[in-house]
């Protein structure tokens, strides 16, 4: 079968190649936000008219210097915005396209497979060069290049992002277990085993830093030097984080994958939970849907997906055995069934209810997997069942 998949590799322009980027950044930007004000401007009435990347570099000069093909793609990139939001099917109807700007939005570009290539070493993409480039995951020998994007983060580095296509043979699982997982707040993620792997809760643990590091910030002169380099600051703090919390979902999401054959969870949604102002904290930090985003494309591995529970399915409040349905508090956590007198952990309970509704009961809780895959020992992880 035919998978794309993208490594990002750290690259090191020089002074020039840094330049023509920034001004790269700043074209494509223009373009595309020249084609949302004429997009705004859409009635019956009128009929808007959008450049094309040939007449933008026509009437501008500027636009000359930097690589005609990243223009282009952002031309494609704003017609399947455009045609997005024209579509009838969409169940969430899109709001009007938004302007970037160039203090708040992510730095990039993309440009196809015809303007850059692999050459003694180092990443030449049209324009800029010869790019030296950390290779510490060379890409696979029979891989098809699609496409390139190169980024500037928050703290000033350099990325490149290279897409490819490649025909792999889906790999097999020897374990049949199927499991349930209910994910949740004070524990990212509940087995239907017993296992439950713990929220190290990474932006409250680093909180009181970056409050200082943002109290000194709110003191500074905006846009002066001293400003820029506690901004920085910040925005390091910022990235440690998310770096922290990546490496955990990904340990988590391995295991799961590695370990069991089919896979149920529920369809939550986590943007109207986001809502509510005590949980929106506890919530973002958990990552509830960047952990069930790495399972779902680390399951297309094997050739499987994860089989999702609509997101309106009693699991909480329903006896995985009896199916009995009853009140529960969220202040309780003990599940005790008023028909059938189970009693136990409640969000066990919840991910036995999800593995029952989703992909079936064949797990085999008391198994000591020899030849499964284990843990780092720092992911924090207890057996409750």
């Amino acid at each position: 079968m035919k998978i794309n998949k993208s490594y990002k590799y750290r690259i090191y322009p020089n002074v020039k190649q840094k330049i023509l980027i920034a001004k790269t950044f700043g074209c494509v930007r223009m373009y595309w936000n020249l084609s949302v004000a004429e997009f705004n401007k859409h009635s019956i009435e009128y009929n808007p008219k959008y450049l094309t990347a040939k007449q933008f570099r026509d009437e501008y000069e500027f636009p000359k210097e930097v690589s005609h093909g990243a223009i282009q793609q952002k031309k494609r990139d704003f017609e399947k915005a455009k045609a997005q939001y024209f579509n009838k099917k969409r169940k969430k109807s899109l709001g009007r396209m938004k302007f970037k700007s160039r203090h708040k939005s992510k730095d990039s570009f993309r440009m196809t497979n015809n303007k850059f290539k692999f050459k003694k070493g180092k990443l030449k993409i049209e324009k800029l060069g010869l790019i030296k480039f950390d290779n510490h995951r060379p890409l696979p020998e029979d891989c098809k290049l699609m496409s390139v994007t190169v980024s500037k983060d928050r703290c000033g580095d350099y990325f490149a992002s290279i897409n490819f296509e490649l025909e792999i043979q889906a790999k097999k699982k020897v374990i049949n277990d199927n499991v349930g997982i209910d994910l949740g707040l004070s524990s990212i993620a509940t087995l239907s085993n017993g296992m439950q792997f713990g929220n190290p809760k990474r932006f409250r643990e680093s909180q009181s830093k970056l409050k200082r590091a943002q109290q000194h910030l709110s003191r500074k002169k905006k846009g002066s030097g001293r400003y820029l380099k506690q901004k920085l600051k910040v925005a390091k703090i910022h990235r440690k984080i998310s770096r922290q919390r990546e490496w955990h979902l990904h340990n988590i999401s391995r295991y799961i994958v590695d370990n069991f054959n089919e896979i149920g969870m529920e369809d939550l949604n986590v943007q109207g939970m986001m809502k509510n102002r005590k949980l929106a904290k506890s919530l973002a930090d958990s990552s509830m849907s960047m952990l069930k985003t790495m399972i779902q494309y680390k399951q297309k591995e094997y050739g499987k997906e994860v089989v999702q529970i609509g997101r309106f399915e009693a699991s909480t409040k329903e006896c995985h055995v009896c199916k009995h349905t009853q009140d529960m508090k969220l202040s309780d956590r003990i599940f005790e069934c008023g028909n059938c007198g189970l009693t136990m952990d409640r969000d066990v309970q919840a991910a036995r209810v999800i593995r029952n509704k989703s992909v079936g009961v064949n797990a085999d809780y008391n198994r000591t997997r020899s030849n499964s895959k284990t843990l780092h020992p720092l992911v924090v992880v207890k057996r409750i069942a």
